[in-house]
């Protein structure tokens, strides 16, 4: 904020300035204080129009050499009823700290409680401020089961949809550890990590040497928005390829098919370009499933 020029600054407003800074700041401003909150003159020009600084903060009414204000008994009962009137209610400690122009919330407790809140608000004629209840997650009460999850519908993400902990708390709006908590109450066994593959089957195998051997840029296992794995990733041309077992893929599975569509049409929602080979195909001729992926893999280049 642009300063006034000095010769235009009545005695008041600079009075006033210091009484805005001092209530700012809780205690008697010094000159370094002035300068660097006030928004109306400077300490020099307000030494100068009052002969000294002790003068000027006499006008204010000011003790010179007191290091805080100290705010008479009458000043805090009125500042407290201004408040509970704004309000509408009794105040509690941090409304009062933050719409108080005179003292704070610990000043006027010791004041009139001995200490404590309630016993001032009594004091000056007002009902202790209501207590609101705790949150209903986190804190002392975070094991009590608050949130309502249907452990069908977790059952099916995390088994079938093959969704992380992770995955399944932010689709569902809660913390990770409802998530578990709810799993160990449904009886599910938990994965050692989502991401995590036991061993590499025998048709990843084959595929990820006929990569290499094409030359075809790839990275193996990849997540893919913390949602899915994907068994074969083409980075930059955006190519998912997945390795489909003629066991666990069966096609008279419609859990397992409904789990497929659904990854397909998530990651081509994303951009991917998916290729889906059964393991039987791999085995027969992994050459011309990779062909398939070289050919688009050529186009991306040029």
């Amino acid at each position: 904020m642009t300063k006034k020029a000095n010769t235009e600054i009545p005695r008041k407003l600079l009075i006033d300035e210091l009484r805005r800074i001092a209530n700012l700041l809780i205690k008697v401003p010094s000159m370094k204080d002035y300068d660097n909150y006030a928004e109306i003159g400077r300490a020099v020009t307000c030494e100068k129009k009052f002969g000294g600084w002790k003068n000027f903060l006499i006008a204010a009414g000011f003790e010179p050499n007191a290091s805080r204000i100290t705010y008479s008994t009458d000043e805090l009962r009125d500042e407290f009823k201004r408040i509970a009137a704004m309000l509408g209610h009794t105040p509690t400690t941090d409304e009062f700290n933050k719409f108080s122009k005179v003292g704070k919330a610990g000043t006027l407790a010791l004041r009139f409680g001995d200490g404590k809140w309630d016993n001032a608000c009594t004091v000056l004629g007002y009902p202790p401020p209501k207590r609101f209840p705790p949150p209903k997650m986190g804190g002392w009460n975070k094991g009590i089961n608050r949130v309502d999850v249907n452990l069908d519908e977790l059952k099916y993400l995390y088994e079938i949809e093959g969704l992380s902990m992770s995955a399944i708390a932010k689709k569902l709006g809660v913390g990770v550890n409802t998530i578990r908590r709810r799993m160990d109450l449904a009886g599910i066994e938990v994965r050692r990590h989502h991401y995590t593959q036991p061993r590499q089957t025998l048709p990843e195998t084959l595929l990820y040497k006929e990569l290499e051997q094409q030359r075809i840029p790839f990275m193996r296992q990849q997540p893919i928005d913390g949602l899915y794995v994907v068994d074969v990733l083409v980075p930059g041309a955006k190519i998912v390829i997945e390795c489909d077992g003629d066991y666990w893929h069966r096609p008279n599975d419609k859990d397992i098919a409904r789990r497929d569509q659904k990854k397909t049409k998530y990651l081509e929602s994303r951009g991917y370009i998916v290729f889906r080979f059964w393991e039987s195909e791999i085995k027969e001729n992994v050459a011309k499933c990779v062909e398939i992926i070289s050919d688009v893999w050529k186009k991306y280049k040029s």
